[in-house]
């Protein structure tokens, strides 16, 4: 719970926007963007959170056509879709979604891979496990795939520009 603290959660509620993959494609897509902060997360996958001013940055670097509206998720749009299609053709990334609060809420996410979407945007319970196994996320005994990275403990995005 301490990393929790680190980004100023409040105990009842879940809301990100981020991208996951193993630890070097996550570096990888983080070095050509500053605003792009790396969270380090177990098994040697890690994070980064679409924050305000990374997905400015991603809308103005990639213009285009816009996606499909797709109404349970929040922040992904063409430009954030051609973008991790850019970072995904030698490892796969998810881009997630939560919105909790007291236990109810949603969760939503997408699997990019091959430079292409392999899993279109979809919402529901279970949805974030079923891409983070998809990306060769573990079990550990007694949690599912969200618990065994510790993403519980990041339950709301860090201030950042």
């Amino acid at each position: 719970m301490a990393e929790a603290a680190k980004w100023g959660e409040s105990v009842m509620g879940h809301q990100i926007q981020a991208v996951i993959g193993q630890a070097e494609a996550v570096a990888a897509l983080a070095v050509d963007w500053p605003r792009a902060e790396v969270v380090p997360l177990p098994q040697g996958f890690a994070m980064v959170f679409l924050t305000a001013g990374l997905w400015d940055a991603v809308e103005e670097a990639f213009p285009g056509p816009a996606e499909p509206d797709v109404s349970f998720l929040l922040c992904w749009s063409g430009a954030v879709r051609r973008w991790l299609e850019g970072y995904s053709c030698c490892r796969p990334l998810a881009y997630i979604e939560t919105d909790y609060f007291g236990g109810c809420g949603t969760q939503a996410g997408v699997l990019v891979e091959k430079g292409r979407v392999a899993v279109p945007p979809v919402e529901g319970a279970g949805t974030i496990d079923r891409l983070l196994a998809a990306l060769g996320v573990r079990c550990l005994p007694g949690k599912d795939e969200f618990d065994s990275l510790g993403l519980g403990s990041f339950r709301h995005m860090p201030d950042m520009e």
